[in-house]
Order: structure tokens, then C-alpha cells, then sequence
């Protein structure tokens, strides 16, 4: 009996330490249990929190994304209509092109025909102008040429006078030393002089003139130059209204004033101011006017012709 209480006791012992262990068990476990549990309320608390920003977010991209949607269907439609728009243009452009190459092409066939108009009209007037400087310079070379022929005429007849006259002087000085010679050869001679002198008296050459030598200017009509405007134009250029410019004197009393202020440079004073008179736009001069006055005076009027004693001085000064 005793031995069963005490193996009662023992396991009743055995027991009560046995749940006093899985007391403590048990509430470690609870306690373990309990903070799993905050752990996973805390967890899903903040998994809810997080699903809520994520659902808040989740909705801003989603209204982003249908914003963005309707701008790309808006931006579809713009572009559809730029790319009419595009289209239009490109083919205005080629329009454009097409027009402005047949108005260059018009153009440069017009520029060429008017540049070859310009250069026949050009070509025509240079020969018109050089045809009448030749003929002015060749009336003055005839001239020239004219007074030599008539000079070498002249001298020719000139020195047949002296000779007659030189021959008959002789005769008559070796007749008074005394030797005989027959009166009818001295006439001779003297008839030779008095025909020579008849013709050098009439061929009556005189020096040949300076003024022979130069052409006078001409201004020849030029359809290139409009005469009404030019008279509007200003002799004295653009800086007449400067008080430093004297206008009222001509430009040869401005060059003698300048070579009095400064003789050293006269020469190139000189081919200054002729330089300045000269218009780029004057019709063309290469005149003769003067000399063709000068031509109806020696035809009118002959230089006096020396007389038989100069002629017959410069036939012995030609003879010695």
C-alpha cells in the first residue's frame, strides 16, 4: 500500500513538475505566439499601407496613362494632318520650283539677248567712232602728206632757181674777167631763172603749222548719252555745297592758281585737273574742226612765197 502512495506521489510529482514544464511551455509558446501575431499585424498593417500607396500610385499612372493616351491619339491626329499639311506644302515647293526655273531660265535668256543687243549696239558704236577718228586723222595726214608732196615739189624748183641763178652769176663773173662767152647762153640761164622764180612764187610753200599736227576735239552725237538729264547733273560733282571748294572758278584758273601756290608740281597739277574734266559719261571727241577751218583758210589764202633773193641765199647756203 505504502509503495503505490509512493509511486502515486512520485508520478503525482512527476506530473506536476511534468505540467509545471509544459506550463511554462505552453506560455512561451504564447508569448512566441503572441508576438508572431503583432509581428503579422504589424506586417499586414504595414502590407496595407503599402497596398494603399500602391493603389493610390496605381491609380495616378493609371490616370497618367489615360491622359497619355488621349495626348498620343491627339498627337496622331496632328501629326496626320501635319504630314497633309507636309505634303501640301512639298508639293506648293515643287510648284515654286518649277516657276522660278522657268522665270531664271526666262531670265537668262532675256540677260543674253539683251547682252548681245548691248554688244552689237556697243560693237556698232565703237566702229562708227573709230570710222570717224580715221577719217578725221586721215584728212590730217592727207594734209601732212599734201605739204610735203608740195614741199618736195617746192624744194625741187627752189634748187633748179638757185641753180640758174648760182649758173648765171658765174657767167657773168668769169664773162667780166674776160673770157668770152656768148650772151645767149646767159640768157638761157637768166629765162630758166625768171620760169623758176615764176614757180616757186606760185607753189609758195610756207612751214608746216602746229596746229596741223593735233586733232581738235569732236563731240560726236552718241544715242547712249541723254542730254536732258545730263544738263541736270553738277559740273562740280557732289561737294559743291563745301565752302573748302571754290565752284565759281574754271578748272584752268584752279590749276594756275596751283601751279603758282606750288611750281614744283605743275606737270602733275596739270594732268590732275585734266583728269577731273573728263566726264566718263561725255560722247565720244576726236574732232577736227579746227583743222578743217584751217584746211578752207590755206585753200583761200596762200602763205607769201619767199622771194627770189631769200631763194637764191638758201640755195648757196644749200650749195656750200
Amino acid at each position: 500500500m505504502n509503495s503505490l502512495v509512493e509511486k502515486y506521489d512520485s508520478a503525482l510529482k512527476q506530473t506536476m513538475i511534468q505540467l509545471g514544464a509544459s506550463e511554462k511551455l505552453s506560455r512561451a509558446r504564447l508569448w512566441a505566439i503572441e508576438r508572431v501575431r503583432a509581428e503579422h499585424k504589424k506586417a499586414n498593417d504595414k502590407a496595407a499601407e503599402e497596398k494603399e500607396i500602391l493603389r493610390a500610385k496605381f491609380e495616378e499612372l493609371e490616370g497618367k496613362l489615360m491622359s497619355d493616351r488621349a495626348a498620343k491619339k491627339k498627337l496622331t491626329r496632328e501629326k496626320v494632318c501635319l504630314e497633309q499639311a507636309n505634303a501640301a506644302l512639298e508639293k506648293e515647293k515643287a510648284e515654286l520650283q518649277e516657276e522660278r526655273d522657268a522665270a531664271v531660265e526666262k531670265l537668262i535668256k532675256e540677260r543674253k539677248c539683251l547682252k548681245d543687243s548691248r554688244s552689237q549696239e556697243f560693237t556698232l558704236e565703237r566702229v562708227r567712232v573709230q570710222a570717224a577718228m580715221t577719217d578725221k586723222s586721215s584728212r590730217c595726214f592727207d594734209r601732212v602728206r599734201d605739204y610735203f608732196a608740195r614741199r618736195n615739189v617746192f624744194e625741187k624748183v627752189k634748187s633748179l632757181y638757185g641753180q640758174a641763178s648760182g649758173t648765171r652769176k658765174c657767167l657773168e663773173v668769169i664773162k667780166d674777167g674776160g673770157t668770152e662767152i656768148p650772151q645767149e647762153m646767159i640768157d638761157v640761164f637768166i629765162e630758166r631763172e625768171k620760169l623758176h622764180e615764176a614757180e616757186v612764187a606760185k607753189l609758195g610753200v610756207g612751214p608746216l603749222s602746229e596746229d596741223d599736227l593735233t586733232l581738235s576735239p569732236l563731240v560726236l552725237p552718241s544715242r547712249f548719252v541723254n542730254e536732258d538729264f545730263k544738263a541736270t547733273l553738277d559740273p562740280y560733282g557732289s561737294n559743291s555745297e563745301d565752302p573748302s571748294v571754290d565752284v565759281t572758278s574754271t578748272p584752268v584758273e584752279q590749276v594756275e592758281a596751283l601751279e603758282k601756290t606750288n611750281p614744283e608740281k605743275d606737270s602733275v597739277s596739270v594732268q590732275g585737273s585734266g583728269a577731273k574734266d573728263v566726264n566718263p559719261k561725255d560722247p565720244v571727241e576726236v574732232s577736227d574742226t579746227s583743222s578743217e577751218e584751217r584746211e578752207e583758210e590755206d585753200q583761200t589764202k596762200k602763205a607769201p612765197s619767199p622771194t627770189p633773193v631769200e631763194g637764191e641765199k638758201a640755195s648757196n647756203e644749200t650749195d656750200k
